[in-house]
């Protein structure tokens, strides 16, 4: 079985290209409060989440420490995706894992293409192009380490930890959801609350709102040209999985 969350389509495209039949999209699950699952024998268990400020996100922070898994654990692995490296997020990943009495055996990450336009406008399209071209290599190598149940754990060092804690704090205090809001152009259609992963969003009078406690800054919600990011992002080019996979 395979764990994924996703914010743009990055984890979700390559959570489906794994050969496990049976996938979980962990903000589906959670908003079912499903938590409960039975590892087959000989099973593979697998997470796949993009990486966000150095580190894992919260609503995949807040699924493993409720998640419970039944059997036994084989071979588990994870894969990252991210857009600048995964800084110190294996090992934070691997002490939540360890908490709950969980392996972690390998840990895989890919680079995909930075989606984050909150901080400055996606590349050029021909190198965004490029970048999804070339990831899908990447996604078959680690296919098949997987296949052959590999163990893989890079070496994070001291310097990946400091660089996790250090983004995270930039992240809590620069990057409040005050600064998302829905412009004129705004029709009131609730996709992005629909979209929304962490389920922050609510519609109020046929405009969005969002709650600080629970977002992740994962772009789900940006994706629509009429949600804003302070005043900076409505020259900003969208960015989804599905519209750069040609």
């Amino acid at each position: 079985m395979i764990f994924y969350f996703s914010g743009t389509g990055n984890s979700k495209y390559v959570a489906h290209c794994m050969r496990d039949e049976h996938k979980i999209d962990i903000s589906d699950a959670m908003k079912k409060q499903e938590y409960v699952y039975e590892v087959l024998e000989g099973e593979s268990v697998g997470f796949v989440m993009p990486v966000y400020y150095s580190g894992i996100p919260k609503t995949v922070l807040e699924f493993i420490r409720k998640l419970s898994l039944n059997g036994h654990i084989e071979y588990l692995y994870n894969i990252f995706t991210h857009g600048g490296g995964p800084g110190g997020a294996g090992t934070m990943l691997k002490k939540e894992l360890e908490k709950k009495g969980y392996p972690l055996h390998a840990c895989f990450d890919i680079e995909m293409t930075s989606n984050y336009i909150m901080f400055s406008d996606l590349r050029p399209d021909e190198r965004v192009f490029a970048e999804i071209k070339a990831s899908k290599s990447l996604i078959e190598k680690v296919k098949t380490q997987v296949d052959r149940k590999e163990h893989m754990l890079p070496k994070w060092t001291f310097i990946d930890g400091i660089l996790t804690s250090s983004m995270k704090f930039l992240c809590d205090k620069y990057m409040s959801v005050k600064k998302f809001h829905a412009d004129e152009g705004c029709t009131g259609c609730g996709m992005c609350a629909k979209n929304c992963p962490s389920s922050l969003i609510k519609m109020v009078d046929g405009k969005p709102q969002w709650m600080e406690d629970k977002c992740v800054r994962c772009m789900a919600c940006i994706k629509c040209p009429h949600v804003q990011f302070n005043n900076q992002s409505s020259k900003r080019r969208r960015y989804s999985f599905e519209k750069y996979d040609k």
